[in-house]
C-alpha cells in the first residue's frame, strides 16, 4: 500500500472509485500478477470503520444509514474475492422472507427462503463495512496499492496507454483505467461518453428506525401511490433501514421534519406494520435518476458500476448489478491476460459489455416499469394491478423463477 507518488508511474490497470464496486474490482484482479492502483478522492484509512469488522455486539446508534440489500449470489462472489469473510456476523442481517402489498389496495406478495429450499433471500449490511472488508482483503496483496486524498484531474489516451493527472500533480498510465467512480462519474465525463438521464421526480430519503415489533428477519415494501416505503431488517431484531421514495412534490415537508415528525409520518405510511416507529437516526435524502451510458467503453477505458447505470432502488439491485458487471470484467480480463492479447484494447471488451449492458437494460426498465405501475391511481388499473399480485402470489413456480433472478442464482 502506498500514500503518495513522486514521479511518473506505470501501471497495468488503474481503479478511479473506491467504493464497494471499486474495492470489489481490485479484490477481482487481486490474484493476478497485474500491476494495480486504486484511487479514491476519500481516505479510506481514515474513514471505513476497520475497527467494526470485530464481532461484537453493537448499538442501534452504530449502524450507519447507508446500506445495501446483497444478493446470495453475490455473496458467493465476495466470498471467492476473500472479502465476505472479513464481514462480522455481528453487522449481516439475512432476510428469510419479502412482503409486498399495494397501498392502494388488497394485491400483496410475499416471497420466501424455505419454499425455494435456499437459507435466506439476500442479506442487509452497510456499505462502509463492505468496503472495509474489500480493503482489507486487498492490503494483503503486494501487487495492488492505494492512493487516497487526490481526484483525478485530466485523462487523455494514447494507442497503447491512458494517462492520468491527480490533483496533487501525479502523473500515471496504464494499460487499462476502470471508471467506478460513481453516478457522477468524472471518467465518464472526461471521455465525454454520453448518458442517457432520466429523473423518476422522486426523492429517496434514508434513514435507521427502532419498531415496536421485531423485523422478523423479513423485507418489507409497501408501494403508494408518491411511492414505495421499504423497512429492511439490521442485524438488531428491532431496527430496521428505511428507504422511502417519494414524489417530489411530497418530498420537502419530510426533508424539513425532525426525527419524531419522521418517524411518525413514516409510521404511518407503512401502516403500523412493525408496530411504533422510533427513528434512531436522522434521515437524509436524495434525488432518484435513472441513468444508462450508451457505451460502458472506450479505448483503453471500462465503466462498471453507476458509472455506467443508476436504477431505482425499489427492488434493492443498485449495487448487484454493479458486483456483475465486476465479475464480467474481470473474467475478460483475466482471460486476455492468459492468452498474451491486450486486455486495454475496446475491441477485445466488447464481450464484457453486451453481456452486462444487456442484464443492466432489462433490469432497469422493469424496475421503471414497477414504479410507473403502482403510481397509476386511476381504478381499472390498481384493480388490474391488486389482482394480478394476487394471482402471482398463487403460483410458486413464477414466483420461484423471479426471486432466483433476484437473488443471482
Amino acid at each position: 500500500m502506498s500514500s503518495n507518488f513522486n514521479v511518473s508511474t506505470n501501471f497495468d490497470i488503474v481503479i478511479i472509485g473506491g467504493g464497494m464496486v471499486g474495492l470489489a474490482t481490485a479484490a477481482s484482479l487481486a490474484a493476478t500478477d497485474l500491476k494495480i492502483l486504486l484511487i479514491e478522492k476519500q481516505d479510506l484509512s481514515q474513514v471505513l470503520p476497520m475497527s467494526s469488522l470485530a464481532d461484537q455486539k453493537i448499538s442501534d446508534q452504530d449502524f450507519d444509514v447507508r446500506v445495501s440489500a446483497i444478493s446470495p449470489g453475490n455473496r458467493d462472489f465476495l466470498t471467492q474475492l476473500g472479502g465476505w469473510q472479513n464481514i462480522p456476523a455481528s453487522r449481516q442481517a439475512n432476510y428469510q422472507k419479502m412482503k409486498v402489498w399495494d397501498g392502494d389496495g388488497t394485491g400483496k406478495i410475499e416471497f420466501s427462503a424455505a419454499k425455494i429450499a435456499q437459507p435466506d433471500l439476500g442479506v442487509i449490511v452497510e456499505n462502509n463495512i463492505v468496503q472495509a472488508a474489500l480493503l482489507k482483503t486487498i492490503q494483503a496483496y503486494g501487487n495492488i496499492e492505494c492512493y487516497f486524498g487526490v481526484q483525478l484531474e485530466q485523462l487523455e489516451v494514447s494507442n497503447d496507454k491512458a494517462h492520468v493527472s491527480l490533483s496533487d500533480g501525479t502523473a500515471i498510465s496504464c494499460q487499462l483505467l476502470i471508471g467506478a467512480d460513481g453516478a457522477n462519474s468524472i471518467v465518464r465525463e472526461k471521455i465525454s461518453i454520453e448518458s442517457e438521464q432520466t429523473p423518476y421526480s422522486q426523492i429517496a430519503f434514508v434513514a435507521n428506525v427502532k419498531t415496536e415489533l421485531s423485523h422478523q428477519n423479513t423485507a418489507w415494501q409497501r408501494f403508494t401511490p408518491t411511492g414505495p416505503v421499504a423497512f429492511l431488517p439490521l442485524a438488531n431484531k428491532n431496527l430496521c433501514s428505511v428507504v422511502w421514495s417519494l414524489d417530489q412534490d411530497k418530498a420537502q415537508q419530510i426533508k424539513d421534519m425532525n426525527k419524531s415528525q419522521f418517524a411518525e409520518k413514516l409510521q404511518r405510511a407503512f401502516e403500523s406494520r412493525l408496530g411504533q416507529v422510533t427513528a434512531v437516526s436522522k434521515h437524509f435524502g436524495f434525488p432518484l435518476i435513472k441513468r444508462h451510458s450508451q457505451s460502458y467503453l472506450s479505448e483503453r477505458i471500462a465503466l462498471v458500476g453507476d458509472a455506467a447505470h443508476t436504477i431505482h432502488p425499489l427492488a434493492g439491485q443498485g449495487v448487484n448489478l454493479g458486483f456483475q458487471d465486476v465479475a464480467c470484467l474481470s473474467k475478460q480480463i483475466i482471460s486476455l491476460q492468459q492468452q498474451q492479447r491486450d486486455f486495454g484494447l475496446k475491441q477485445n471488451l466488447r464481450a464484457f459489455e453486451r453481456e452486462r449492458k444487456t442484464e443492466n437494460l432489462i433490469m432497469q426498465n422493469a424496475m421503471s416499469g414497477f414504479k410507473h405501475l403502482f403510481a397509476n391511481q386511476s381504478m381499472p388499473v390498481t384493480l388490474v394491478r391488486n389482482l394480478a399480485m394476487s394471482a402471482l402470489d398463487k403460483l410458486p413456480m413464477a414466483k420461484e423463477m423471479i426471486i432466483k433472478k433476484a437473488m443471482g442464482l
